[in-house]
């Protein structure tokens, strides 16, 4: 016997509940809504189930929080009951052999972080953004937001570009910690940071590896330092709304030193 058809009320419930979950442990409400381009009025109009979202808004918030429109009908904990994914299990046990080591949350505590790196497309240019890591079970994971700088290119007058959400895993090794990200367009890349950086635990200096093919005047390697920053709203709020594209000068000296390190164009 097929299942009654949900109501619009039972709709904006089953939407609100897993939008609040999807939010939990997340930067501020403002801050989500200035990423995704969303009215925050109207999004704690969705977060109370007082209302649904048209399908462009929707498609932001699911390409945000990288989940598909079932979240319109089901609760998230079943959304969250996958199938195996075979890649990823041939993945864990032909390269990731042995067990991984938990991320000590003394070395590397669960916090909003700035990334900083050498640009890969403009030469001479350091980018900026927040990513933030957490503890998950025995998982810890990495969400940055990154300015679309390919929109930026195509379109070098428009005066705002949206963030991109990506993802990370967060693995612990002796000596410091690696990172393995990608986006929803599939763009991955590696990366290494050490702890500690001329002293300073707050910093850490490594490196960042795009996977993609060669291209001219473009780079696929940068040094790149992870700060960790204090547990201030407003100065999350006040990187985001800043542009990501800057001069080497804008970055703290400590910060300028360790992107000299290693030589950009791999």
């Amino acid at each position: 016997m097929s299942r009654p058809p949900m109501s619009p009320t039972e709709i904006r419930s089953i939407f609100g509940r897993n939008l609040r979950a999807l939010c939990e442990g997340g930067p501020p409400i403002t801050t989500l809504c200035q990423a995704i381009g969303i009215n925050r009025t109207q999004f704690n109009r969705y977060l109370s189930g007082d209302a649904f979202p048209r399908p462009d808004v929707l498609a932001r918030i699911c390409a945000h929080f990288d989940v598909d429109a079932r979240i319109l009908l089901e609760p998230l904990e079943d959304l969250r009951r996958k199938v195996p994914d075979r890649y990823m299990e041939e993945l864990r046990d032909k390269m990731l052999i042995g067990a991984s080591r938990p991320v000590d949350p003394q070395a590397v505590p669960d916090a909003m972080y700035r990334f900083w790196r050498n640009s890969f497309m403009y030469p001479g240019k350091i980018v900026t953004n927040l990513a933030m890591i957490r503890t998950k079970d025995e998982l810890t994971l990495l969400k940055g937001f990154e300015e679309n700088l390919l929109a930026r290119q195509e379109n070098a007058h428009a005066r705002r570009f949206p963030r991109l959400a990506y993802y990370g895993l967060v693995r612990q090794h002796v000596d410091g910690i690696s990172i393995y990200c990608q986006d929803r367009q599939n763009q991955s890349n590696i990366n290494f940071f050490e702890f500690g950086l001329e002293g300073n635990m707050r910093f850490y200096p490594g490196f960042s590896l795009l996977i993609r093919r060669r291209i001219d005047g473009m780079n696929r390697m940068s040094a790149a330092v992870l700060e960790r920053i204090p547990n201030t709203p407003a100065l999350w709020r006040q990187i985001v709304r800043q542009e990501a594209l800057h001069d080497l000068s804008y970055a703290p000296p400590i910060v300028q030193r360790a992107l000299g390190r290693i030589p950009d164009g791999l």
